[in-house]
């Protein structure tokens, strides 16, 4: 018995001080996943502008895709961070551009996809 309720002061005391620990660290993340997102939102629209303005349809057709990437993640940027802090996505380039190109193509691009071949 003595034991036990040891066992749950100890536990009772990490659970009461974890958020205090923690809570720095995420915010950090958020702030990286921000700047992340926004230097994406960048890069995709620069290179939106510079395709978009090809003679190859399929360089154009790729221009178009950034520029619809760029919109979903200005639309989508607060939840978006939300969701990397909650799937505890590592502060590494590489991960979350993953992570943003993962979201990007089941929620817009697919349906972008239909669309498009559906107006051909």
């Amino acid at each position: 018995m003595k034991r036990q309720a040891a066992v749950l002061a100890i536990l009772a005391m990490v659970v009461m001080v974890a958020p205090v620990w923690g809570g720095d660290d995420v915010q950090a993340l958020k702030v990286y996943y921000d700047k992340a997102i926004t230097e994406e939102i960048g890069c995709c629209q620069k290179m939106s502008s510079t395709l978009q303005s090809s003679s190859s349809p399929n360089l154009r057709l790729k221009g178009h895709r950034e520029a619809s990437k760029a919109i979903f993640l200005q639309a989508h940027k607060e939840e978006l961070i939300e969701r990397m802090a909650a799937a505890g996505i590592p502060p590494k380039e590489h991960q979350v551009d993953r992570f943003l190109n993962a979201q990007f193509c089941c929620n817009c691009y697919a349906s972008w996809v239909v669309k498009t071949a559906l107006g051909k």
